[in-house]
């Protein structure tokens, strides 16, 4: 539990509907298991849900509807792409997007950007992507 930085409250409520979240085993969200640790928070009325950190109850991120989780993959492409050039590490990625996005270090988490902030993200990262290239 410790490893986890900035843990975000354990959702009860649904922020989209208000109704009650659960948790569920990943077969009841794929059809299957992922990883060592196949638990995830799901609200009751929308279905809009979120993973937990391994080994532990701390949600990965916000309760998302199928737009937020098709936006969140959408983005993180880009923003891989940044690290994975070799000309920036990771941390310095993230610090680089939080910087253009006007946001703390702190909050840039992909699975707590709603469906804007990703749009923002995919967009700041291809920029930091140019700029990058450019120096």
């Amino acid at each position: 539990m410790n490893r986890v930085k900035n843990p975000l409250p354990i959702p009860s409520e649904c922020q989209h509907c208000g109704d009650t979240v659960e948790i569920v085993h990943h077969d009841d969200l794929y059809g299957r298991s992922y990883g060592d640790w196949p638990w995830a928070y799901r609200c009751k009325g929308c279905g809009s849900y979120v993973g937990m950190h391994p080994f532990t109850n701390i949600p990965l991120g916000t309760l998302a509807t199928t737009e937020m989780r098709e936006a969140r993959k959408r983005c993180k492409s880009p923003f891989e792409a940044l690290y994975k050039s070799g000309r920036l590490t990771r941390s310095d990625a993230y610090k680089r997007l939080a910087e253009k996005l006007g946001i703390e270090h702190e909050a840039c988490h992909f699975g707590w950007f709603d469906v804007e902030m990703c749009l923002k993200a995919e967009q700041a990262a291809r920029e930091i992507f140019i700029e990058i290239y450019r120096s």
